[in-house]
């Protein structure tokens, strides 16, 4: 199970909804994406939006989502490859419908904001995403405790073998099947860097379209500001006792005259610039960059040798663990 925040939905949403192409996972076939369907929706969809939805139409106080809240709580439903080959493509997805079908009863199907089944991977599963709204409000915590996490690894099962589906109860403290320790940590981590690859991706997109907002080249005609000034000639009045003869000359100040509209375009353009390095500074100062910078930096560490990558993964992780 994977905890999802604010800064992680459009990326979550990205990788669910195929709508950019991955650059570490080797294992999608795009051909077949096509085959790809989500049980909740018919179309695509934002998954800010729908999320944000599914909270205003239950939450019954008025205190604001905090920034860090866990949005989503988004479950992997699969099995082994040997378990899907054994299945004939219907029998595939009434798999599938039967676990959405348990999973909406159990969470509420208005709390259900995607079901997206992948058969363009090596195994089909599917990303079930679950706001845990629970008496008005927020409640991931509670929703998702140990005891659930338990329910999920005993009951699930069982249910799904009534449905006619031979699926293995997982092992409490077993290690994964076929996939060592290390190597499996390494594909975690893989995964971890992807997801936020692609939200770091949106945030640079963001940066630029309130970039290009800025006008980069302004041009503003601006003249010199002139000053009409006294200056001698040199020459002696006739008629004034010898006083000196003053003439009238132009010279310029250290200011510059601008027409009204271009000191307004002025203005908003330092406005703009201003807003742009707070949005930069906002960039990278999220808990997602320096996450990323984390996780970047371990995975140069499993490139060179992943057996030292041994209890370093997040809470992602460990609750995915106890389902096992």
């Amino acid at each position: 199970m994977q905890k999802v925040k604010s800064a992680g939905l459009k990326g979550m949403q990205f990788h669910n909804q195929r709508e950019r192409k991955s650059r570490t996972n080797d294992d999608i076939d795009h051909e077949r994406t096509r085959e790809n369907y989500d049980l909740k929706n018919d179309k695509n969809i934002d998954y800010n939006e729908r999320v944000k939805e599914i909270i205003e139409s239950q939450k019954t106080g008025t205190r604001k989502t905090r920034k860090d809240a866990v949005l989503v709580n988004e479950l992997l439903v699969t099995s082994d490859r040997d378990f899907f080959e054994q299945l004939d493509p219907g029998e595939q997805k009434r798999f599938f419908e039967e676990s959405y079908k348990l999973f909406s009863e159990r969470y509420g199907k208005q709390n259900i904001a995607y079901a997206t089944v992948h058969n363009d991977e090596q195994t089909p599963h599917m990303h079930l995403g679950v706001v845990p709204m629970r008496d008005g409000k927020l409640q991931g915590k509670n929703v998702f405790n140990r005891q659930e996490l338990l329910w999920l690894q005993d009951k699930f099962p069982e249910h799904m073998k009534k449905q006619g589906f031979e699926l293995k109860r997982g092992e409490r403290g077993s290690d994964r099947k076929h996939i060592e320790t290390a190597k499996f940590k390494k594909q975690t981590l893989e995964k971890e860097i992807d997801f936020l690859e692609k939200n770091l991706a949106v945030k640079k997109d963001e940066w630029t379209a309130y970039s290009d907002k800025v006008k980069s080249d302004l041009e503003v005609p601006a003249k010199r500001h002139m000053k009409s000034v006294e200056v001698p000639t040199g020459e002696k009045s006739m008629f004034g006792l010898g006083k000196e003869i003053m003439k009238t000359e132009k010279k310029p100040t250290k200011n510059v005259v601008i027409s009204e509209r271009d000191y307004k375009n002025l203005v908003t353009a330092a406005r703009d610039n201003d807003r742009l390095k707070q949005h930069v500074r906002n960039l990278m100062s999220t808990d997602m960059a320096r996450e990323y910078k984390k996780l970047s930096k371990e995975h140069g560490q499993v490139k060179e040798k992943y057996s030292g990558l041994v209890e370093r993964f997040n809470e992602n992780v460990n609750d995915y663990n106890e389902l096992l």
